[in-house]
């Protein structure tokens, strides 16, 4: 089986025209994400964005000052990555759904299942294979520099440099050999992981190709966010807003900065909908071209 790159890269725009509503429907699920994070911890990315103010007009920043930009960070990502990781799930299943199944329309495709638990599961699979072999990579990299700049051996730091394209590679080629796997899993309703390799065999290049296209929609799409962003911050003092509250409670931010985090947070949830299903509906569209009749 084969299937055409330049066809499938466009496969979201394609999703969001047959079915307009899909787009409002994970726009909302986004905007429920936002609300959550927002009215649980509004202090917390007050204090965010303060440290970042901070930072930005300091003439000499310290160590010491990144090291506080990195804390509050790690202190607002500690909550809200959990948030996000199981937002994305159901998404990036209801975007497989309504390429694959594309009669199970009903709520937009949301569903909270069985194959939710299994995208869930494949995706952590994923993240941690690659995880774990870009980590190795990078290693084996800092040992080479290391060593090099230690013994004077410049071939070492060589080795080194040519190590960080090779393992820049091994990430892109790992990515595109697991590109499937959630497509598969929700299209048979199983774990599916490295039948993916088997499915992207002699298609490599074609679904790098249909890749880099999406990303380059998407990126279309985030420019045109952040235009969209940037006219209604002008209106509302934009999220950014959020600073002048550092040390305030959640309620009193809430109470005086809601236009802006809900403007802000519907333009972002609008956004991402669309990113979503331009990024992840063509690796099911090339499942669905590829897979065996």
């Amino acid at each position: 089986m084969s299937f055409s790159a330049t066809d499938a890269a466009f496969e979201g725009f394609r999703v969001v025209r047959r079915h307009p509503v899909v787009a409002l429907a994970w726009g909302l699920v986004y905007l429920l994400m936002y609300v959550v994070m927002f009215g649980l911890g509004a202090d917390k990315w007050a204090a965010l964005m303060a440290a970042g103010e901070a930072l930005e007009q300091s003439a000499n920043p310290s160590m010491a000052d990144f090291q506080a930009l990195g804390q509050v960070y790690a202190g607002a990502l500690a909550w809200a990555a959990p948030a996000g990781l199981l937002i994305g799930t159901v998404l990036s299943a209801a975007v497989a759904r309504s390429v694959l199944r594309p009669e199970e329309s009903r709520w937009g495709y949301v569903r909270v299942g069985m194959d939710e638990v299994r995208v869930l599961v494949v995706s952590l699979l994923v993240s941690i294979i690659v995880g774990l072999a870009s980590g190795v990579g990078m290693a084996l990299v800092g040992a080479a520099i290391g060593f090099g700049s230690a013994s004077g051996q410049p071939l070492l730091i060589l080795a080194g440099v040519l190590l960080i394209f090779a393992v820049f590679a091994l990430i892109v080629w790992l990515a595109i050999k697991f590109s499937l796997a959630v497509a598969m899993t929700v299209d048979r309703r199983k774990i599916t992981l490295f039948e993916s390799f088997a499915a992207t065999k002699g298609h490599f290049w074609a679904l790098l190709g249909m890749a880099v296209i999406a990303v380059i929609m998407s990126l279309i799409v985030s420019i045109l966010g952040m235009i969209i962003g940037a006219a209604t911050d002008l209106m509302t003092g934009g999220i950014q807003t959020l600073a002048r509250f550092d040390g305030v409670g959640t309620m009193q931010i809430l109470a005086q900065a809601w236009p802006a985090i809900l403007v802000s947070s519907v333009v972002n949830a609008l956004m991402s909908a669309l990113q979503l299903a331009v990024l992840y509906a063509p690796f099911s569209a090339a499942w669905a071209a590829l897979k065996p009749r």
